[in-house]
């Protein structure tokens, strides 16, 4: 195959959150490889070192993509954002709700500050990003909504109560969004990673090393890794995908 027109989402346009790092500015870049036009949320910055990139950067991201800031836990926020979307274009294809945190406390530590910035993020904002997505895929008929989620979802973390039930509640709200939204032409899946090499707390080369040495396929997720997997269900490859969960981790998890 050769040419943009070839390519199998060619024409499409995506909203990636949480879109600046690790598995998001994975997911971004195989969009746009795969010929969409991505918008890239990320949280705003206004403390010391705020950046100053403007939204539009095109070199720092492929081309056709730009950066569209955001706070996704305030809804208010979330449709200010969708409507300067509408600015950029007529419709909207793909939502990947990537945006989340892992605020790590023991059970005793866990306050009501850190419960609600992990659900509010993890959960509240991607429900309100999905409404507003679902709000402009009804009229066309068609659309693709893929929510990141975690293994953590299924076997629980030990430090991070909050995590994982923000996460659970993202892997049942994509089953009941999937069936809303399926007479619309609108597929709803999440994608489960375990163990990825991103920045994380406590972990470096030979901490990854070590816990991919307990996954039976011998090594940690990359971002790439889920990224195949974002793109996949928001491919025409998974039109008759919906309600699912996809599990990339390695076999660490080996979901129902």
């Amino acid at each position: 195959m050769s040419g943009a027109r070839h390519l199998p989402l060619a024409g499409r346009t995506a909203l990636v959150t949480g879109g600046a790092t690790g598995i998001g500015r994975a997911a971004v870049e195989t969009l746009a490889a795969l010929g969409a036009r991505v918008a890239v949320n990320r949280p705003p910055d206004t403390g010391p070192g705020a950046r100053s990139t403007p939204e539009h950067a095109p070199d720092r991201l492929p081309e056709g993509c730009f950066f569209i800031d955001a706070d996704i836990r305030d809804p208010e926020r979330v449709r200010d954002l969708f409507s300067r979307l509408d600015r950029h274009w007529t419709r909207l294809d793909v939502l990947v709700n990537n945006a989340g945190v892992f605020p790590r406390a023991e059970v005793l530590d866990i306050d009501e500050e850190t419960w609600d910035l992990a659900l509010d993020t993890n959960l509240k904002g991607a429900f309100f990003c999905a409404q507003q997505a679902a709000a402009r895929m009804i009229p066309q008929g068609s659309g693709r909504i893929v929510n990141v989620a975690s293994t953590a979802a299924f076997k629980g973390s030990r430090l991070g109560v909050h995590y994982a039930a923000s996460k659970a509640g993202l892997v049942a709200m994509s089953k009941s969004l999937a069936r809303a939204l399926a007479r619309h032409g609108i597929t709803v899946n999440a994608v489960a990673p375990g163990v990825t090499e991103t920045a994380q707390p406590g972990l470096d080369a030979d901490g990854f090393a070590a816990e991919g040495r307990e996954i039976p396929l011998g090594r940690v997720a990359r971002p790439q890794d889920v990224a195949d997997a974002v793109a996949f269900l928001a491919s025409d490859a998974a039109g008759y995908i919906t309600g699912q969960t996809i599990g990339v981790n390695g076999g660490a998890v080996m979901l129902p």
